[in-house]
Formats: C-alpha cells, structure tokens, sequence
C-alpha cells in the first residue's frame, strides 16, 4: 500500500461488532479521494447490499444530502470518543457543525419502540426505505451506546484519514487506524517538526 494510501477496509478481525460495524461502513463510504455515496443510486445500492432497503428501492437528491449529513454527523460523533480530544481549531476537516446537524436529522428520523418485537427494541418510524434506513443506522448507534459498545467506535486522528476504526486494546487508547499507515504519518510529520522548530 502507497504510503499515503488509506485502507479500502479494516483488517481482517479489526472491524466492529455487529451491528455497529454497520456504521464503520457507512462512516466509511468516504475518505479524503472518494465518496461511495457519490448519487442517489449508489446510496440505494450500497444500503440494498447490506439488507437496509428493499430490491427496487429509490432515492431522491435530497435524500441523498441527507444520507451524506447523517454520515458526517456520525463521522463528528465518534471523533468525540478519542482518548484524546481533538485540538480546536479543529485542524482535520471536520465540520463543527456536523454534529449539530445531526442533531437536527435525528428528529427528522425518527425511532419507536416496537414491542411487538422479542426482545423489543427501537425500530424507524418513517415509511419512505431510504428515511428507514438512516433511522435504522441511529438505532444502531443508540443500540451501541445501550451495549457499551460505542465508545470504542473512533475516528482516525491523522488530520487526511477521519477513517472510522474499532478500537479492540485494552486501554481503549488506540489514536489511529493504521500504525503502519497514519502512525507513522504522524510521528514524520511530528519528527519534521521537531527538527525544524526554531532553537531557544
């Protein structure tokens, strides 16, 4: 892999437990060079490929706007579960405001609890496959949160990663996706510093 390269997936045994590795995947459909979720139809593609939408499913532009803010928000909320918080002014591209818009799309998106179901759990209120789907994914992440299980769902610090990662250690004090990649990235760029900051 080219040394600026990210990784197309986690390593084999590194992704998050299911479902929560639901939303890894969806964080995931966009890095620094590429954006899955590039039209209306590869949204439904890559949600009917993991058994969210039905054969046949359609979605509309702002569906897909949508689709896009529900991702960054997520992409917002897990750079939040870092061990150590991001310096501010943030230097890695995220959007502040991703995670108040998140907000925003989360009462758009609703979720009830069906308990018809056994056990019963939070299901997606909207009708429309696509507006399910986006609700189901924050029914994953409430889930996640209930299970304990979120904390460890984080977002590479290297500043042109924000990849989505399972943090497995121990300490839960793993900062980014790669060692090989975005560990050694940093610690040059941190080795240039050095080397170059003015003596006292």
């Amino acid at each position: 892999m080219a040394p600026d390269a990210v990784p197309d997936a986690p390593p084999d045994g590194d992704a998050a437990p299911a479902p929560l590795d639901r939303i890894e995947a969806f964080v995931n459909t966009r890095n620094e060079d590429r954006d899955d979720l590039d039209t209306p139809a590869r949204l439904v593609e890559w949600l009917h490929a993991r058994g969210l939408v039905p054969a046949g499913s359609t979605a509309t532009a702002a569906q897909l706007d949508r689709a896009r803010a529900v991702r960054e928000g997520i992409r917002a909320l897990i750079a939040g579960n870092n061990a150590e918080p991001v310096p501010s002014p943030r230097p890695d591209g995220l959007d502040p405001a991703a995670r108040t818009g998140l907000a925003a799309l989360a009462r758009d998106l609703p979720l009830v609890l069906d308990v018809t179901l056994d056990p019963p759990r939070l299901v997606p209120a909207a009708r429309a496959p696509v507006d399910a789907a986006l609700a189901g994914l924050l029914a994953v992440v409430a889930e996640a949160v209930a299970l304990g299980t979120w904390s460890r769902l984080k977002a590479c610090r290297e500043p042109s990663c924000r990849w989505a990662y399972y943090d497995h250690s121990r300490n839960r004090r793993r900062t980014w996706c790669s060692m090989e990649i975005c560990g050694n990235r940093a610690k040059a760029r941190a080795a240039h510093q050095r080397r170059t900051a003015p003596r006292r």
